[in-house]
């Protein structure tokens, strides 16, 4: 497993000798007598490995420890240390915090460095791996697996905060609620898939109608929710109808056949409501005047904008 290390020590002597070993073994290696220059080099480059000695000017090998950790936690770090009269102590509290291993200078032989930096490196490489696989369920767990966007729980979530972060900071956040018109007929008509794809194809295009940082979700059954980030209600009226115009515009081809998809949209301001709760249901009540309208329109607080 080849890696990229980077070796911190006052003693220059010992930095050469690591660089020329760990580069026999086909590591990159990056050797600084700095650890201040060191943890500089982190924020700068993508290491797996810190091999650093604990008594050091400036800052000790047990801090440069804690800052790697603070930094990116799969970041494994091999304590060294010539003290022998504190190595217990020494080595009790770097492996507390974290290090993958904790030799003694001077070393015996490079073997037992090289076993070290393999132990680590494999560690690191689990840590990647875990770290990958949680993120990936997490994505999962917030993506609806029909249409591709947020779950109704996460768009929760995330709204929340971008409902506190206008209210902190004086800035307008606005809801459309988007309404599939006549789903159950597509799916009488063309049956269920094409209806599920009428539902994916209608998450398509309110994803390309709409800013990358403002959030589309799904709210249940023919019912999208997005949120528009630092937009006012008469701004949030434009999108609305930018987004339905670009569904009734775009025709789903299901078997062979032009299937037409339009939606009915309810706009809130957060103007008019104080949570996110109350901003929902405002869009709700809109959306409900916009499909007794007749469908394919959009309303909010009681005012016509197009149909």
């Amino acid at each position: 497993m080849k890696a990229s290390i980077l070796v911190i020590d006052d003693d220059q002597l010992l930095i050469q000798l690591l660089e020329k070993a760990l580069t026999k073994a086909g590591h990159t290696v990056t050797g600084v007598p700095d650890p201040v220059r060191g943890l500089r080099l982190l924020d700068e480059q993508s290491f797996d490995l810190v091999i650093t000695d604990i008594n050091m000017p400036r800052l000790s090998g047990i801090k440069v420890l804690e800052m790697v950790k603070a930094l990116d936690e799969t970041i494994e770090v091999i304590i060294m240390t010539a003290a022998a009269e504190e190595r217990f102590e020494n080595a009790i509290a770097a492996l507390r915090l974290g290090a993958s291993d904790f030799l003694l200078k001077p070393l015996r032989n490079m073997d037992e460095l090289m076993v070290a930096v393999e132990r680590a490196l494999e560690k690191r490489q689990l840590a990647l791996s875990v770290r990958q696989l949680s993120q990936s369920l997490e994505r999962m767990r917030n993506t609806d697996f029909l249409t591709g966007v947020c779950t109704r729980r996460y768009f929760f979530e995330r709204v929340s905060v971008e409902l506190m972060r206008s209210k902190r900071y004086l800035k307008p956040i606005s809801c459309m609620m988007v309404d599939v018109d006549h789903l159950g007929q597509i799916n009488g008509t063309y049956g269920t898939p094409c209806g599920d794809q009428a539902l994916a194809h209608v998450a398509r295009c309110l994803v390309e109608s709409t800013r990358t940082n403002d959030i589309v979700g799904r709210y249940g059954g023919e019912e999208f929710i997005v949120a528009l980030v630092e937009t006012k209600p008469e701004q949030a009226l434009v999108a609305a109808e930018k987004v339905r115009k670009s569904i009734e515009n775009r025709n789903l081809t299901f078997g062979g056949q032009n299937i037409p998809v339009t939606v009915s949209v309810g706009v809130a301001g957060s103007e008019e409501a104080t949570s996110i709760a109350e901003l929902v249901a405002q869009a709700n009540q809109a959306v409900a005047e916009a499909k007794r309208a007749g469908r394919n329109c959009v309303r909010a607080a009681g005012a016509k904008v197009s149909g």
